[in-house]
């Protein structure tokens, strides 16, 4: 079996394990849908899993060319980016003159972002088309990445809801720079770093669902 097959196994099969449990624990009434966006953008990372998984059994190609499963990795960075912007975002930040160090200091994460997408073009050939869906998910790490960079550094607030969500915020931070680090090592066909890949890819949704789980408790306590 090919290890970019197994790769997408491992990570399709714990991102399905992630969503049934954030489903579970997240999709009840009077629940709060800051999770459940976040339970969404595990199910996003799921079903394009899956997507690839079929698509490798029928002897399909996932890079090179545009495919359903980035559609996965499109759906899950813009519902981290929509959980962190709205509400949560602005009990975090008053826009102040007083914070604006941290919100400078944040734009390190699109910098780094755009830093990985200048190697990725500088070490991998590739048709337009697969250059273009490489900067949109570019694009989505950058926004993502500027908000849980800026959350993970900013002082916290009333009932710490910056500090219980600490946690999740590094985590799918690195699913932002992990996203894009497959699609370099996808490009040079290394399989050792594709099996790597895709088990970093498996323990993040976990990882993800049960700090967004622990830090909910925490915050609403």
């Amino acid at each position: 079996m090919k290890l970019i097959l197994i790769s997408n196994i491992i990570s399709c099969v714990c991102a399905l394990i992630g969503y049934i449990y954030a489903s579970m624990k997240f999709f009840k009434p009077q629940k709060a849908i800051y999770p459940q966006m976040i339970a969404l953008a595990v199910g996003c990372m799921a079903f394009g899993k899956l997507y690839q998984v079929v698509r490798l059994l029928t002897e399909g190609e996932i890079f090179g060319e545009f495919q359903l499963g980035v559609l996965g990795i499109i759906g899950s960075l813009l519902f981290f980016f929509s959980a962190n912007y709205g509400s949560v975002d602005s009990l975090a930040d008053d826009k102040s003159k007083a914070l604006r160090k941290y919100r400078l200091i944040a734009l390190a994460a699109p910098v780094a972002a755009f830093a990985l997408y200048v190697l990725f073009i500088y070490l991998v050939e590739l048709p337009p088309l697969a250059k273009i869906v490489a900067a949109i998910i570019t694009a989505l790490v950058m926004i993502a990445g500027y908000y849980h960079l800026k959350h993970l550094i900013l002082p916290d607030v009333e009932h710490g809801v910056i500090r219980c969500l600490r946690t999740y915020n590094l985590l799918a931070l690195i699913y932002g720079y992990l996203c894009m680090v497959e699609m370099i090592v996808l490009g040079t066909g290394n399989g050792v770093a594709i099996l790597a890949c895709g088990v970093l890819m498996g323990l993040l949704p976990i990882g993800i669902v049960i700090s967004v789980e622990r830090g909910m408790k925490k915050w609403t306590i």
